[in-house]
């Protein structure tokens, strides 16, 4: 699994958490895509709600976009789990103001900064 680690909307107002995924691969590839709100208290031992949890199989060469609304003020995470551990499929993730809207200084994560982790169960 990979994860961005801890983000913060900083904003006043709600924002869109946008998720580019691409596989690169020949083949179908199974993902799960999640955003985990881990609320606006300064300790917070499991995520308040989840914002997105999809698993699906996304086709060979193609590019989908995924979107969350992250509460003012909250702290949240977004995990990737591939099927096999297949390094061909990429995300990057990026704050905007809206769907649409402009992005959000600071709130990118592009592929080569996602981290590894290994948890025993999916959230």
């Amino acid at each position: 699994m990979r994860t961005t680690g801890m983000l913060q909307n900083n904003l006043a107002v709600a924002l869109t958490a946008h998720l580019d995924l691409v596989n690169l691969n020949t083949e179908d590839v199974e993902v799960r895509v999640q955003i985990l709100n881990w609320g606006a208290a300064v300790t917070q031992t499991n995520p308040v709600s989840t914002l997105l949890d999809i698993t699906q199989f996304i086709p060979a060469n193609t590019r989908t976009a995924f979107n969350g609304l992250v509460p003012a003020s909250n702290h949240y995470e977004v995990r990737l789990t591939v099927a096999d551990n297949n390094e061909n499929v990429l995300l990057t993730t990026y704050g905007r103001t809206s769907i649409g809207g402009g992005q959000v200084v600071g709130l990118t994560v592009l592929d080569s900064q996602f981290q590894t982790i290994e948890i025993d169960s999916c959230i």
